[in-house]
This record gives C-alpha cells, structure tokens and sequence, in this order.
C-alpha cells in the first residue's frame, strides 16, 4: 500500500462515503425515523453507493496501474449522480408518517453531492503529473523522457 498515491479527490471520495453510510443511521424524519427504517430500497442503493466510494480510495493505494482506480472513478461518479437523484427525492417526497425533516437527511444529501463532486474532483486529478515532471504508467514519477532525434528529410528528387 502505498498512502502517497492518495490525492484529495479520492481522500474526499472516501469521506463522503463514510458520511453517507453514517447518515443512514442518523434520524431522517422525526427523532425515531432513520433512513434505514424510513426508505424500502434506496437506503441499500445509498449503502451500496458508499461502499464504492469508499473502495476507490482503497483501489488507488493497492493497484500498482491507474487503470482501474480511474475506471472506479467514472464509476462512483455516476453511481453519486444516481445517489444524489434519489436524496433530492427523499427531500422533496416526504413520507406519509414522518413528522418533518431531520438532520441526517441533509448530511446524506450532503454526502451525495459530495460523492459527486469529489468524483469529478478525483477523475480530473488522477495521475495527472505536475508541470515538468514525468510519470510513468503507474503514475510513479520518472526522469524526462531523451527529446526525439530529428529526422533529415529526403534528398529532392527521390520516392520513398
């Protein structure tokens, strides 16, 4: 494991992810309502959703190449979308028996946003290496590559 590869993107990803999970336990409408007993699937989607957050920040300190912690990047990008969607919902519906909105229905819409920015905050600055410096296929920083040797063009009159 390498903690050095971590870059804000997946660190925030991760928080958000915790924050969301979290906010599921917490009451949602009313003190006895939490967003476990209140929704029937989409508090499982919500799970669901902060698991992949979290395991991003998991993938880019074990692989050794970026591929697949950029591809889970993309991913828990959409799937945030998806979560977000669903919360504003859940803000805008409320349920027959609750008696209003509590303070763990904001912090997971506020987890969801965050699912999705940090995503697109995670997919922007993935393995992009600083100007002038040089990184390799595992994002591990390597010296400058030579400049190429310039070709001399033909003498006229010849066909290649």
């Amino acid at each position: 494991m390498d903690p050095r590869r971590l870059r804000l993107g997946e660190v925030l990803l991760a928080a958000s992810g915790v924050a969301l999970l979290v906010a599921l336990f917490l009451p949602w409408y009313g003190p006895d309502l939490t967003g476990w007993e209140a929704l029937g699937v989409v508090d499982v989607i919500l799970a669901l959703v902060a698991a992949c957050a979290i395991s991003v920040t998991l993938a880019t300190a074990f692989f050794r190449v970026a591929a697949v912690p950029i591809a889970l990047d993309a991913l828990v990008t959409l799937f945030g979308l998806v979560a977000l969607l669903l919360m504003l919902f859940r803000v805008l519906d409320v349920p027959g028996e609750a008696s209003g909105r509590e303070a763990g229905l904001w912090v997971a819409l506020a987890a969801a946003a965050g699912v999705v920015v940090s995503g697109c905050l995670a997919m922007r600055d993935e393995r992009l290496a600083a100007p002038g410096r040089y990184n390799d296929a595992t994002g591990r920083p390597v010296p400058k590559p030579p400049d190429p040797e310039p070709l001399r063009a033909p003498p006229p009159g010849t066909t290649s």
